[in-house]
C-alpha cells in the first residue's frame, strides 16, 4: 500500500502589484501552520519518502517550516500546473518510493484528489470536505494499491485542515 499526500501550500500575504506571483510569502499564521502540521506529522510518525515541491517561493516555505528529513525535489512544473500535469509526475515516481508528499496550489491539487477518490472506499468525512473547501495548509491523505505508474484511482483517507 502507497501513501499519497496532497499538500496546499501554507497561508501567504495577498498579492501586490509589480510583484511576481511565484515570489509572493508565507504570512507568520502560514509559518505556523506548516510548523504544526510537521510536528503532528512526525508525531503520528507518517513516513515521507520524498516531497515534489512547487518552485513557488511559499511552497518552498511551507516544505522548510515542515521540518521533514525527507528529500525535497523542487520542480517548476507544479507551479501553475494543471490536475493532469500533477497526475503525470505522480505516475512517474520510483516504484521504491511507498510515501509521497506534493506541496503545491489550488485549484489543481483539490481536484486530483477529487479525481482520484473512489467513493465507494473513500472516508465519507473526508470526501464531505474536499467537497466543501481546501483551504492554505490543508492535507489530503490517499491511500494507493498498485504502482504510481497505474495510478487512477485511490482511497481518500482523512483531510487534515489547518
Amino acid at each position: 500500500m502507497r501513501t499519497l499526500m496532497l499538500l496546499r501550500h501554507a497561508k501567504t500575504e495577498d498579492s501586490r502589484p509589480g510583484h511576481r506571483d511565484d515570489a509572493r510569502r508565507l504570512t507568520p499564521e502560514g509559518e505556523q501552520q506548516a510548523a504544526g502540521l510537521g510536528d503532528h506529522l512526525r508525531r503520528e510518525r507518517v513516513q515521507v519518502d520524498v516531497v515534489l515541491c512547487s518552485s513557488a517561493m511559499r511552497a518552498r516555505q511551507t516544505v522548510e517550516a515542515l521540518g521533514l528529513a525527507a528529500p525535497v525535489e523542487v520542480t517548476d512544473r507544479l507551479y501553475q500546473a494543471g490536475g493532469d500535469e500533477i497526475l503525470a509526475l505522480i505516475r512517474d515516481l520510483d516504484h521504491d518510493v511507498e510515501h509521497v508528499l506534493v506541496v503545491g496550489h489550488s485549484p489543481a491539487l483539490p481536484a486530483v484528489a477529487q479525481e482520484l477518490a473512489d467513493a465507494d472506499a473513500s472516508d465519507p468525512e473526508a470526501l464531505g470536505t474536499l467537497e466543501r473547501r481546501f483551504p492554505a495548509g490543508a492535507l489530503a491523505t490517499l491511500s494507493v494499491e498498485g504502482t504510481w505508474s497505474e495510478l487512477d484511482r485511490a482511497n481518500l483517507v482523512s483531510i487534515r485542515l489547518p
